[in-house]
């Protein structure tokens, strides 16, 4: 999980906040297999292994079940992006607290 969210989200902490979401819309597109406007379990462990990112069951159950906010069953797009722009929000802070120089890189023995 830490390779996509490196991967996928870090890139993304240092963009503007007004930047549009059309990452996640794209990402939420290849993930949405069937096209229907949501997004299953099913399609979100396929979609995730179709695009490298395989993360195991217990990863991937756990961000279903965390942004399936209404408990449907399903992602929409709007707890797919809620989702991801809580964990990107997390991974900033994580980094700045990380970041003893406030430099924006990542050090050894920082």
């Amino acid at each position: 999980m830490l390779r996509w969210l490196r991967g996928f989200v870090l890139p993304a902490a240092a963009c503007q906040d007004a930047e549009p979401p059309m990452r996640y819309q794209t990402l939420f597109q290849q993930l949405d297999r069937n096209g229907d406007g949501v997004v299953d379990i099913g399609e979100l462990q396929e979609g995730l292994r179709n695009l490298g990112i395989p993360l195991g069951q217990d990863a991937e159950e756990k961000i279903f079940t965390t942004g399936d906010v209404n408990r449907d069953g399903k992602l929409d797009f709007e707890e797919f992006l809620r989702y991801l722009k809580d964990h990107e929000k997390k991974m900033k802070l994580a980094f700045n607290s990380l970041d003893k120089n406030k430099d924006a890189l990542m050090l050894m023995g920082q």
